[in-house]
């Protein structure tokens, strides 16, 4: 059966040449869409139109959200609405990566519920993405969800493991969260795919298109000491039922020093990136826009295009911004690859070469994925990318951090970082194994 090579996007992947893409040899692009009924990727017609021009396939996917409200044929209605009149290739997909608090069979339930109003509302072919892991604990296959077709995503270097669900057989493989395509400024989730993701009809979505001006950019704010979810709610001009239900948040009244939401807006204006590589960086008391453009050798207007802030006198302790840089950040990615990537988050008194020392990796190595100018200059908040293997003997011998994303357990993480449960608990002083959040950064 053909291998097609392939990758999948969102607003995280930043400035993207899609012609580079296509001359990398990639032949698909998946493209978010769409999240519950309020947030639409506001980079779906730029990667759209850029993939459909340089000759790209193009399937489109959905972040489903679990719970009672909205309902999974509302949030199909509001995928296939956004996606109205594009053209489409590649079966339409299921994000599932969340339980929303609900069990196996509930989940399953409503994700057969959605995927049936979308090939209702849309006519096409859909297939399930989510995680080896997920599919192992958080499924159950009574509900008929083993039979749409399945796109895992598991980072190893051979094939995914067996699950109840889909047992070996699968339409798409992620297997690199940290990949490196041409044309593509961060790294990249890699995927290969197999004949049966293409659709024989590759005709216009029909539905009602959303206008552009309704669509939402996003933030990431790190939680302070004495924030509470209502105040950073006020802060952003949202809700707190609107950001626990971005962060998965069970307990609006429990959040914790160090999380990083996720916070939609429809304030900022959504503008063309231009082909920028960047650097993240974490607002620190009495930072100006202006001062943190003079410390990393950049201007004002490159940092309020490049984070889409309306008015650049007004920014957040704890707001994460993306700093640009005139390098590339190139590295060989394979499917025999198996690099993680750890943050870190630089505080008082670090060093470079400490760092290093800390991680089991090099001053020289640092620079190079950071691209760092100076390496005797590092700021507090400056935000460094780590990487380490999974197959280093090493890695169990330093301590570095990870950032919980969707749909992450403490057992996958177990697995990806090569520890244990049980150390992850006691590293991190966790009271409930089965209580990890969103943005949560963890010790591992």
């Amino acid at each position: 059966m053909r291998q097609i090579k392939g990758i999948d996007i969102s607003n995280w992947s930043g400035s993207i040449d899609f012609a580079a893409v296509n001359e990398s040899g990639v032949e698909i692009v998946y493209i978010q869409a769409t999240e519950g009924t309020f947030y639409t990727d506001p980079y779906l017609q730029e990667f759209y139109n850029g993939a459909k021009n340089n000759g790209l396939k193009v399937g489109f996917y959905h972040f489903f959200n679990p719970g009672s409200s909205p309902t999974p044929r509302e949030q199909a209605r509001y995928f296939v609405d956004a996606i109205s009149g594009m053209e489409v290739e590649c079966r339409l997909a299921i994000d599932l990566e969340q339980t929303g608090g609900l069990g196996p069979e509930e989940i399953s339930n409503q994700a057969v519920d959605f995927l049936k109003a979308v090939e209702e509302y849309s006519g096409k072919k859909v297939v399930v993405y989510t995680y080896t892991n997920f599919a192992q604990t958080e499924l159950v296959s009574s509900t008929g969800i083993g039979n749409y077709p399945v796109w895992i995503a598991q980072y190893s270097e051979s094939s995914p493991e067996y699950n109840p669900i889909w047992g070996n057989e699968y339409l798409g493989w992620q297997y690199s969260d940290t990949g490196y395509i041409d044309g593509v400024e961060a790294n990249i989730d890699l995927d290969i795919f197999y004949d049966g993701i293409l659709l024989d009809d590759s005709s216009k979505i029909e539905g009602e298109r959303k206008p552009e001006s309704n669509q939402s950019s996003v933030i990431y704010y790190t939680v302070q000491k004495g924030d509470t979810l209502s105040g950073i709610a006020q802060r952003f001009g949202t809700t707190v039922a609107q950001l626990a239900s971005i962060n998965n948040i069970q307990n609006p009244n429990l959040i914790y020093v160090g999380q990083v939401l996720k916070i939609y807006t429809s304030s900022r204006n959504i503008i063309s990136r231009k082909k920028n590589f960047y650097r993240t960086y974490v607002v620190q008391r009495g930072d100006t826009l202006s001062g943190i453009a003079q410390r990393f050798d950049t201007t004002v207007d490159e940092l309020v295009k490049l984070n889409d802030i309306s008015n650049p006198n007004l920014i957040y302790i704890g707001e994460i911004l993306k700093i640009p840089t005139t390098k590339n950040i190139k590295r060989t990615a394979s499917v025999s690859e198996h690099m993680h990537t750890l943050t870190y988050v630089v505080e008082e008194g670090d060093t470079l070469s400490g760092i290093a020392r800390r991680f089991n990796t090099t001053v020289a190595e640092l620079v190079r994925i950071n691209n760092i100018q100076n390496p005797n200059l590092i700021y507090v908040g400056q935000v460094l990318k780590i990487e380490t293997s999974a197959s280093s003997n090493d890695e169990k011998s330093f301590t570095g951090s990870y950032i919980v994303k969707y749909g992450d357990t403490l057992t996958s993480i177990a697995e990806k970082f090569n520890t244990t449960v049980s150390n992850l608990v006691e590293l991190n002083n966790i009271q409930n194994p089965n209580l990890i959040y969103v943005g949560e950064i963890l010790r591992v």
